[in-house]
């Protein structure tokens, strides 16, 4: 039997700041780490779309190798939260990201990388194989837009979420 640890899980999750070896590369999600004020829209499974107020927090994890979000709604899907793990792969410089949503239950493996305008763009498939596209823009400090995009039957991308946010 092993000695227990008295650093919990989280502590040894969570990271001060970026790896040194790679903080510039880092910075593409990094700029994100805080709190963020959301207006969510979003269309439901009949289609209606709907709003929700939410927050979305980022933060270094991983030994500052990825940076790691929970969303939170409370309006949406019964207060339970999802959360995003972005690992920056050295070896491609693009980044891994994996979503998941264990009460929907959602799950989303995406590769990400700069869009060439200041923001991001990650591209991937959902736990049932759609291809989906999901852009960070307008990415400034205090504020910006993200779109979540889900390919229809014809290929075409189709907007099924948005969100505004404003850091805390």
């Amino acid at each position: 039997m092993t000695k227990p640890s008295h650093e919990s899980m989280l502590e040894l999750l969570s990271a001060d700041g970026p790896d040194p070896d790679h903080a510039e590369a880092m910075m593409l999600y990094g700029r994100l780490v805080g709190t963020w004020d959301i207006s969510n829209r979003y269309r439901s499974s009949g289609g209606k779309w709907r709003t929700a107020a939410g927050e979305w927090r980022f933060g270094w994890v991983l030994g500052g190798r990825a940076v790691q979000d929970v969303l939170f709604c409370p309006e949406f899907h019964d207060r339970f939260p999802g959360t995003t793990v972005r690992m920056y792969d050295v070896t491609t410089g693009l980044w891994r990201i994996t979503w998941i949503s264990p009460k929907l239950p959602s799950y989303f493996t995406q590769t990400g990388r700069s869009d060439g305008a200041g923001g991001m763009i990650q591209e991937g498939v959902d736990s049932e194989g759609t291809r989906s596209r999901w852009t960070f823009t307008d990415v400034t400090p205090a504020s910006f837009h993200w779109q979540g995009f889900s390919a229809t039957p014809d290929g075409e991308f189709e907007l099924f979420q948005e969100m505004h946010a404003t850091r805390r």
